[in-house]
């Protein structure tokens, strides 16, 4: 074989073609929202969720193989609580607790609205109708209601209650429609910017998320799962305060607030025993 020990020399090789470099646009990536809220990794899900978690009664009194088939710790605040038998699938589940989670939602922002307007009364605001049952009778009466948004002063709605309650329900109407269908319009969000009606797509009807989610609250799923407990427990508990102003108002003809300020000025004067026990106090609904 020739070789370099024969003495030839191999010709040399002609430089390889580079080829064009080619031109890649970069694409910047989605802006990745922070949550407002940071996993510990120390959330501990297992007394609120599956088999293990909690019950409405003691291990004594209550035990896990006597809870219906379709309670199985799978929703959030599944304390196995149905002695009524209302549910018999967990279809049915699912049904009752859209209903009592809406029903909630309501009722948390019902007690707000039956405490803070008193309140901001109380503080001086020249506020018709502060008292919550009161409202709707300073309307009937043909006046005008105000509102405080405090400290910005007071606003007076100058529409009639004939305007008023319809455009009430078609606002409240459209939500839930929305809510229902699981869409919506397209719109602007803090932390997420603008975004279509595809944003909808998809989503939960009950915690949809989403552009709805603007401060990042369910973006860590440990988070997500622990404020869906304390969300259906201050709902259950609004419920019930809801129920409680109802009934205060019927028995003391007057409000949250007031009461609450006379039982402050005189605790064992004025509480549940001895308003009860006052044969001459009339309530004035």
């Amino acid at each position: 074989m020739l070789g370099p020990s024969c003495g030839f020399k191999a010709a040399p090789k002609a430089p390889a073609k580079k080829a064009p470099a080619k031109t890649v646009k970069k694409v910047a990536a989605p802006k990745k929202r922070v949550s407002s809220f940071k996993s510990s990794g120390n959330v501990d899900l297992s007394k609120w969720y599956g088999a293990g978690r909690k019950l409405y009664l003691p291990g004594g009194l209550l035990g896990r193989d006597e809870l219906p088939a379709y309670l199985d710790g799978t929703l959030a605040g599944d304390y196995g609580f149905d002695p009524l038998g209302l549910s018999k699938s967990s279809a049915d589940v699912l049904k009752y607790r859209e209903y009592e989670i809406i029903h909630g939602r309501w009722a948390m922002l019902g007690w707000l609205g039956a405490i803070a307007p008193e309140a901001l009364a109380k503080a001086g605001a020249p506020i018709e109708g502060a008292v919550w049952w009161q409202t709707g009778a300073v309307a009937l009466g043909g006046g005008n209601l105000t509102y405080s948004a405090a400290p910005f002063g007071v606003f007076e709605n100058p529409l009639p209650l004939v305007l008023f309650v319809p455009i009430q329900v078609a606002l409240v109407g459209a939500v839930e429609k929305y809510r229902t269908e699981g869409a919506g319009p397209a719109g602007f969000a803090p932390g997420i910017g603008d975004f279509d009606e595809s944003a909808f797509k998809g989503l939960d009807t009950i915690n949809p998320g989403g552009p709805l989610d603007f401060f990042g609250f369910a973006d860590d799923p440990e988070i997500f799962a622990e404020l869906r407990v304390k969300e259906i427990k201050n709902a259950r508990l609004a419920m019930v305060a809801m129920l409680g102003l109802a009934f205060q108002a019927i028995v003391t003809g007057e409000g949250p607030i007031q009461n609450w300020g006379d039982h402050l000025a005189n605790p064992f004067g004025c509480n549940l025993f001895t308003v009860l026990s006052a044969g001459e106090r009339v309530a004035t609904l």
